[in-house]
């Protein structure tokens, strides 16, 4: 074989190991998912949205991830399908986010005046 042969047929192999088709496209699942807020105070009545924060191995944003929210005492607090909590009753509730095998979660807390454990400003 010649040298021009060899080197055809070495350039050839070598654009083909580096070509990304040859590695298939980039897949990657879920790596962490957080829980913003992870601590917040709510009045009766009032609302809160969370929001679950997916990422993958590479350290890139998820879209499209279905996240299921609920509530450990929806006499305290609810969670509806898109991570909006609704204060009901005063008391402690933790919300959890469920995607791709993953759990985190918010600690809630329910306060009956409204004020969220804020003082009140003098009248």
């Amino acid at each position: 074989m010649s040298t021009h042969s060899v080197r055809a047929l070495a350039l050839f192999l070598a654009t083909t190991a580096c070509s990304n088709d040859s590695l298939g496209p980039r897949t990657a699942g879920l790596a962490t998912m957080t829980v913003v807020p992870s601590v917040a105070t709510i009045g009766q009545g009032e609302a809160l949205q969370l929001t679950a924060r997916l990422v993958d191995e590479f350290g890139d944003p998820l879209e499209g991830v279905k996240v299921n929210w609920s509530s450990s005492n929806p006499e305290v607090a609810t969670v509806s399908v898109g991570g909006t909590v609704l204060g009901r009753s005063a008391g402690n509730a933790a919300i959890r986010a469920n995607a791709g095998g993953r759990v985190q979660g918010s600690s809630v807390q329910v306060v009956e005046d409204g004020s969220q454990g804020k003082p009140r400003p003098p009248l």
